[in-house]
């Protein structure tokens, strides 16, 4: 563990600031970049996008948290304001509420821009996780596994959830790029927001999967965690509508095949 990554005179560098600092610096550059190439959006555009984005990240991270560990804030309401405290999931609500909201008012297309930013999600979603795994914090439950870790404050050893979880994301990168160029070299267009919401359905399933072995608030029949509760229902949701949208888009290219047969 390494929180402080160095020290410049009486400042400190933690490290888990310092990797969501580097993460959010390359979102912009990649997103930005790439929402160039495809004329969605300009590089100032992103910037200003990335700010809203931030603001309801953040905010909804601290909310979210709050919730899900409701007695450790009545305990301690100091961790409120420590740069750790704070949920994933409420950080994708929010970012994404703000970001739609700034999309709308700039009049960008929003599901083009979200499938961009999407695919470069797992890679800054790994970089945070190092911060984590840095900083000691999203560890997981105690084991005698070969591979397990001190990589928490109390020096136990534990399953190492941080390194799990950047397997997870490195696999969802893999497997959202390969969709993208796979659809580039065939010609083929998917729905607007198909990227954005197989994301998320994917995170689900590798949150779902990491929650077994990760230190967290157990919600009922002794192993169900609160964060696996809302990952089964982000699953319930997501599938069934990426399934709907794809019945209309085959169906709406069969009307369309079938009346260019007709004025022909």
């Amino acid at each position: 563990m390494y929180p402080i990554l160095f020290s410049l005179g009486k400042i400190k560098i933690y490290s888990y600031g310092f990797m969501v600092a580097l993460t959010l610096l390359l979102g912009i550059i990649w997103v930005g970049r790439a929402a160039e190439k495809r004329k969605l959006a300009t590089f100032d555009q992103i910037i200003d996008f990335a700010f809203y984005v931030i603001i309801g990240g953040l905010l909804f991270a601290k909310i979210l948290h709050i919730i899900i560990e409701f007695d450790l804030f009545i305990k301690e309401p100091k961790a409120l304001f420590t740069g750790s405290a704070g949920s994933f999931f409420g950080g994708v609500i929010g970012g994404f509420l703000f970001g739609v909201y700034y999309t709308k008012k700039k009049k960008i297309p929003t599901w083009e821009l979200a499938d961009v930013i999407a695919q470069y999600i797992p890679l800054g979603h790994i970089l945070g996780r190092v911060g984590c795994l840095l900083s000691g914090c999203c560890y997981g439950v105690p084991t005698d596994v070969p591979w397990a870790l001190r990589c928490s404050p109390d020096h136990i050893l534990r399953h190492p959830t941080q390194i799990y979880e950047m397997i997870g994301n490195l696999l969802i990168f893999i497997i959202l790029w390969q969709i993208r160029k796979h659809a580039e070299e065939k010609g083929k267009t998917y729905f607007p927001g198909f990227i954005f919401w197989l994301y998320i359905g994917l995170y689900a399933i590798n949150r779902t999967i990491t929650e077994f072995t990760r230190e967290s608030q157990i919600m009922a029949f002794g192993w169900l965690r609160t964060t696996q509760f809302f990952c089964f229902l982000t699953m319930i949701v997501v599938f069934p509508y990426i399934a709907y949208k794809f019945k209309n888009q085959k169906k709406m290219e069969k009307e369309v095949n079938a009346s260019s047969s007709i004025n022909s």
